[in-house]
């Protein structure tokens, strides 16, 4: 889930990037909510985090966004941060509150878009790239990428790599959540698969880097096929 804050006291300018987060995550396969805030006082006062990325303009009543935005690092160094302005070299000092980017009004969709592709490969960059896997013994940490697929079976996780597979607790439900496998599609009830290692895609099932023959639910067929179209895309393949 891309969780996202827009600080904006103009309601059509709110609504447009709302609009546009919409139809970018319906592009590119991704699950986004939007929260709208009027002003930065009211934003600052119900900040709690959990936001992946905040849009804020500059130029605000009350408080304006670089003030705004000194104060946001007071509370949180991490999250990504977007200057939405029609006063482009303000925005060039985004550099003094750690600013990803910025965009200028009034914003085009292709603009955003473009945006939007490179604060996802930002936040995929910071995402943490290992899993914990505990074995009787001892844990084992895996590389994200290395897995191929999971699968349940008796009540277990089976994590399935190109060397190895290891066993342990867990619910395919609670991986799907997680953002660490968001390249990964649930192409039936017992199987997450992690799209960029499939190398063939039939009508009953997928074919993996490994050999191995994935069986698809046939309402999932279409959904796999567009999430494996878009993290290929992505990955540059």
């Amino acid at each position: 889930m891309l969780r996202v804050a827009i600080v904006e006291d103009e309601a059509d300018h709110a609504k447009r990037l709302m609009k546009y987060l919409e139809s970018y995550a319906a592009q590119a396969g991704l699950e986004a909510h939007a929260e709208w805030f009027p002003d930065a006082l009211s934003f600052l006062e119900k900040y709690r985090g959990g936001y992946e990325a905040v849009f804020l303009d500059i130029a605000m009543p009350h408080m304006d966004g670089m003030e705004c935005a000194r104060r946001l690092r007071e509370l949180d160094e991490n999250v990504a941060l977007l200057f939405v302005t029609s006063m482009a070299h303000y925005a060039i000092r985004g550099y003094e509150v750690n600013a990803m980017d910025f965009l200028v009004k009034p914003v085009e969709y292709d603009e955003f878009a473009m945006k939007m592709e490179r604060l996802c490969r930002y936040l995929q960059r910071r995402q943490p790239t290992g899993v914990a896997v505990k074995q009787k013994d001892r844990v084992r940490v895996l590389n994200v990428q290395d897995i191929v697929y999971i699968e349940i079976y008796n009540h277990e996780l089976v994590y399935h790599t190109r060397t190895e597979t290891l066993t342990t607790y867990g619910k395919l439900s609670t991986l799907e959540e997680d953002g660490r496998f968001s390249s990964f599609i649930r192409c039936s009830q017992s199987y997450l698969v992690n799209c960029a290692w499939v190398t063939a895609v039939g009508q009953e099932a997928l074919t993996v880097v490994t050999g191995a023959e994935i069986p698809i639910a046939r309402r999932k067929r279409k959904e796999c096929m567009e999430k494996i179209a878009v993290v290929l895309g992505r990955n540059g393949w």
